[in-house]
């Protein structure tokens, strides 16, 4: 698949122990053919050649991978941040 099809999908999580918070560098990266996020507007789609944006985000993100796999990551707020087809996530906490 042409790597201009792609997203590269960068993840920081921040990890939050006692008072103290751990800012992490990037826990994963991937490559991705899509990605779903949730916003207080609602879900949105993001693809190969989105706009630039910044946006919170809330509970989930989705990666459809280049494999045809759907991976889920829970989370409970986060930023997600888009320039060209570089995607990357910050975010913080894991939902029960």
């Amino acid at each position: 698949m042409d790597g201009q099809n792609l997203l590269n999908i960068s993840v920081v999580w921040h990890h939050f122990y006692g008072v103290t918070s751990v800012a992490g560098e990037t826990d994963f990266q991937i490559k991705a053919r899509v990605v779903t996020a949730e916003n207080k507007i609602g879900n949105f789609d993001i693809l190969p050649g989105h706009a630039n944006l910044i946006s919170v985000i809330f509970n989930n993100i989705i990666l459809y991978t280049i494999e045809k796999k759907t991976d889920v990551y829970l989370f409970e707020k986060g930023i997600v941040e888009v320039s060209g087809n570089e995607v990357r996530f910050f975010l913080k906490g894991k939902s029960e």
